[in-house]
């Protein structure tokens, strides 16, 4: 059995880039999701947090945009004074769906498709997911067990593959990522004049195997159990001595940086 275990390959928005990607992206799924053209996460003082915007836009997409940056003042005052938590507008260049984000803030959807009111509940029920969602996300609260056991199961179930996609896409800019291939490196450095070029490979591969991860993914837990397995066959290449030596030498090294702050 892997030592490693199953290794949760989620994560939440530790930096304000984070944050911002994951508004980004849940805002693009939501419009992709119901075929709509320009989705926009705005305050109620006219600040855009985040938006999802297709690279060109048509000329009855920027009547429309227009016509929105033209009535947000009034926009803004209905939901900030008279507390308006869903607006469906229709004009001649389109339809306008807003929704509130807790007090201070609200999603804007644009689209130039023709739509049908009565056909709208689907829309609807996404933009209100879209907005629960952000929420989440803009007050910067956990995404774990209990947590997603308070929202409904559609709600729950976007939080989490959020955390997946961003794992995938900004895992490699966190410090445990650049932590690891640090240790890594300084491991290959110290390793190869004891065994060679040669064998550094077949150990560190055997060793990580053992482990059950990969570089990217090692806690301090696995690198630990990662040493004494290469100190392991240190020994039998090159003694007691050595092996002891090297042995103290890598875990003083790993507690030094896998428990910096940097």
């Amino acid at each position: 059995m892997p030592y490693a275990g199953t290794v949760d390959k989620t994560m939440g928005a530790a930096t304000a880039g984070h944050l911002k990607h994951l508004l980004e992206t849940e805002l693009r799924r939501a419009r992709e999701e119901s075929d709509l053209g320009i989705a926009m996460f705005l305050g109620v003082d006219g600040r855009i947090f985040a938006s999802s915007i297709p690279n060109e836009l048509d000329p009855r997409e920027y009547r429309l945009l227009n016509l929105l940056k033209r009535n947000l003042a009034h926009i803004c005052n209905q939901l900030s004074g008279q507390n308006m938590m869903m607006s469906v507008q229709q004009f001649e260049a389109g339809t306008v769906v807003i929704s509130g984000v807790g007090d201070r803030a609200f999603l804007v959807f644009l689209t130039t498709k023709p739509v049908e009111i009565t056909k709208m509940q689907g829309v609807l029920s996404n933009v209100v997911k879209a907005s629960i969602v952000v929420r989440h996300l803009f007050e910067s609260r956990p995404v774990n067990a209990d947590v997603l056991a308070s929202y409904d199961e559609a709600v729950a179930a976007e939080l989490k593959r959020l955390t997946r996609i961003l794992f995938k896409e900004k895992f490699e800019e966190t410090k445990e990522f650049r932590k690891n291939k640090e240790v890594e490196a300084y491991l290959r450095s110290k390793l190869v004049p004891l065994v060679g070029p040669g064998q550094l490979d077949e150990i560190l591969t055997l060793a990580f195997n053992e482990v059950g991860t990969s570089t990217a993914y090692m806690t301090a837990d696995h690198w630990a159990r990662l040493v004494t397995i290469v100190v392991d066959r240190v020994r039998d290449l090159r003694g007691d001595v050595v092996a002891e030596k090297a042995e103290r030498e890598w875990r003083a090294y790993l507690k030094s940086v896998l428990t910096s702050f940097v």
